[in-house]
């Protein structure tokens, strides 16, 4: 049976729904973040579509939601290998709150999500445009696009934008490996150059370029296309494409490789 999660800014909107959809007889239940997310996760609700018109009613009564989504359950791995939280006596950022979730408008299967962020990130952007040497700095804002996998991550100052999340669990997911690393880079400061300067972002097509072109499957992926667009992911490294590292293309090499680390690879 379809299912639809229903995602709230604040823990008093959740409550409000629930008592309402309860006082209703319309079925729902609670979706509670694991303690790792607490930071960055509020509850969320799953209802079948039969109690959809209670929910109205209950928006209709002035309960705030951030959104609607189909529901799906997490992969088994969803919060596997999380990094440790870095120990840090400055909390540059705080809680991080979800403003605003949809389903992606290209891939109706994954969600985009925006968040606002208790804390005030512009002075560690310049700090995380040098520590990941493939993000993309924006002067204008100012702003720090890069990737997390195949999520596409944005920040400024007071906001964080995430498209390409599989479902809740992973959205939460993301937005506390967000956190954690500008924590790890703000704590290690003092050993990292700041830097302002904009590099244009790596696009599939100029790694693809710089591959054999052969779709021989020595990487894993199934296509050199494939393989260019995991690399741009943050999924995929130079030296896995072994015709280029080892093989007849060898003259490609130095080309994967600088692009490799423009990816920071």
């Amino acid at each position: 049976m379809p299912e639809t999660a229903v995602v709230f800014q604040a823990e008093d909107d959740l409550e409000r729904a629930r008592r309402g959809l309860e006082a209703a007889g319309a079925a729902c239940r609670t979706v509670e973040p694991p303690p790792d997310l607490v930071p960055v996760a509020v509850p969320f609700l799953v209802i079948p579509d039969a109690s959809r018109g209670a929910l109205h009613e209950a928006v209709r009564a002035g309960v705030v939601l951030a959104g609607q989504l189909p529901y799906r359950e997490p992969d088994d791995d969803a919060l596997a290998n999380l990094p440790p939280a870095p120990h840090t006596d400055e909390a540059v950022v705080g809680r991080i709150v979800i403003a605003y979730v949809t389903p992606c408008m290209a891939t109706e299967d994954e969600i985009r999500l925006t968040a606002q962020i208790e804390g005030d990130l512009g002075p560690v952007l310049p700090y995380l445009n040098a520590a990941l040497p493939a993000g993309t700095y924006r002067p204008a804002g100012p702003s720090f696009t890069f990737m997390n996998g195949q999520r596409l991550v944005n920040l400024s100052a007071h906001r964080v934008a995430v498209s390409r999340c599989r479902e809740m669990i992973d959205a939460w997911r993301t937005l506390e490996l967000v956190r954690r690393r500008v924590l790890d880079v703000w704590s290690r400061r003092d050993a990292i150059e700041p830097s302002t300067e904009h590099r244009p972002q790596v696009t599939v097509l100029e790694v693809y370029r710089r591959t054999p072109q052969i779709n021989c499957g020595a990487c894993g992926e199934p296509t050199c296309m494939a393989f260019a667009a995991k690399m741009v992911a943050g999924e995929q490294r130079p030296e896995h494409c072994t015709p280029v590292l080892e093989g007849e293309y060898q003259h490609l090499r130095a080309g994967l490789e600088e692009i490799g680390a423009r990816l920071g690879l």
